[in-house]
């Protein structure tokens, strides 16, 4: 349930308008490609490697629609089926750790909020898997500021990350299973 706060930022380019804010787990990939546009081009997927990290065994993924329009979208995959630059970590963290490949808000529905309320509800889809911390690359200003509101820690930059000219900062978010420290 979000705040009064999280509530009102969420919806104050809507005036008195309530936007209705519902989530879906399934859904066509065809339908999701706008995503991609988003990003460099060196960083778009196409259709048959975004099927390849949907099909990855443990793979979480949800969109968000805002008064029924697609608005954003998250998705991750266990650390054991992930890509190349997370391997050198330990097979423990393999185990307990989920990487965050994308969390996208379409241009359109940017500045109102969205992006956190969306990565708070996959967040708590992977904790209600196990997963103990996520892992994930972010790019400079919005992207960096939310996993830092989360808590994220920053372990290591990546220079032109994937010839995008920008700097990308790997990330690592420890996630509280403890119920009772919620209370």
């Amino acid at each position: 349930m979000l705040s009064d706060g999280e509530y009102r930022r969420a919806n104050r380019y809507h005036g008195d308008r309530v936007s209705l804010i519902s989530f879906k787990y399934d859904l066509p990939l065809g339908q999701t490609m706008a995503f991609e546009a988003v990003y460099p081009e060196s960083q778009q997927l196409d259709l048959s490697q975004k099927q390849q990290i949907r099909n990855a065994p443990g793979s979480i993924f949800v969109w968000m629609f805002v008064d029924g329009e697609l608005a954003g979208e998250t998705y991750g995959i266990p650390l054991e089926s992930s890509i190349a630059g997370l391997t050198d970590l330990s097979d423990n963290e393999k185990k307990s750790g989920i990487h965050c490949y994308s969390n996208t808000i379409l241009p359109a529905f940017q500045g109102r909020g969205l992006g956190r309320i969306l990565k708070a509800h996959w967040l708590g889809l992977v904790v209600a898997k196990g997963y103990e911390a996520v892992y994930g690359y972010a790019r400079p200003g919005a992207s960096q500021r939310l996993n830092a509101s989360f808590g994220a820690v920053f372990l290591h930059a990546f220079p032109d990350w994937c010839g995008a000219g920008e700097e990308y900062q790997m990330y690592r978010l420890a996630l509280i299973q403890d119920t009772d420290v919620l209370r």
